[in-house]
């Protein structure tokens, strides 16, 4: 039997919707866990919900095909800090066009499609807010894209960089991760994060990086420290 949202469990954006709304919710928004590696949702399924992450991070991945998996790049990965997973969900009959996959245990509050589009469409600080979170994803994702021009070891750098902001110096993830993450393969992967070991900069075993001197990696991406590698 799944459970419903408690009021407080609603973030305040929310549960300051308007009217008759924000009672609404949590009889109708549900709390999920997932464990590292579960798949929310796949690529090509048709929506139905859009989730807003309170814990731990989600990876976007899109296959060419839709279907190869392991050859999937990450597109974004959402924290806390990004909330809203499905997007697409937005847009009625619409289909996910990217899989979301746990990259960490999670937490995260499902919201049934209508809910959210009439939100959207009733609520206008509601809607301001999800603007504003949409134009900064895309807006990393742009950036993303201009570094695709960067050596694999710049990409590989950024990404952990950005995991650390999240996680702190101590990141789980793992090679493969970290490779898609980069758009890179995980054998390149592997062949600079042993480098990045040797030159100090982190330390760590199979699913964790521990990030000994950020300065360094940082000094790295700057060119004061590309002679190391």
């Amino acid at each position: 039997m799944q459970s419903h949202a408690a009021q407080h469990d609603l973030p305040l954006w929310m549960a300051r919707l308007s009217g008759g709304r924000a009672g609404r919710l949590p009889a109708r928004v549900i709390p999920q866990r997932f464990t590292r590696g579960q798949i929310l949702f796949r690529q090509g399924q048709p929506v139905d919900a859009i989730w807003i992450v309170q814990e731990g991070w989600i990876h976007l991945l899109r296959a060419a095909d839709g279907t190869d998996s392991a050859r999937a790049v990450v597109i974004f990965t959402i924290t806390p800090a990004e909330v809203f997973c499905g997007l697409s969900a937005v847009t009625p009959g619409s289909v996910y066009h990217v899989s979301a996959v746990a990259g960490t245990s999670c937490r995260a509050l499902r919201v049934p499609a209508p809910l959210f589009r009439d939100a959207l469409a009733h609520e206008p600080a509601f809607a301001a807010h999800v603007v504003r979170l949409c134009v900064q994803r895309i807006q990393h994702i742009a950036q993303q894209y201009g570094a695709m021009a960067e050596p694999v070891s710049h990409r590989i750098a950024r990404a952990i960089l950005r995991l650390a902001d999240q996680f702190g110096p101590s990141i789980p993830v793992t090679h493969r991760e970290l490779a898609q993450m980069a758009w890179t393969t995980t054998e390149s992967a592997i062949r600079v994060v042993r480098r990045f070991k040797a030159a100090g900069y982190l330390s760590g075993e199979r699913g964790r990086l521990a990030l000994g001197r950020r300065a360094g990696l940082e000094r790295f991406l700057d060119g004061a420290g590309r002679r190391l590698l």
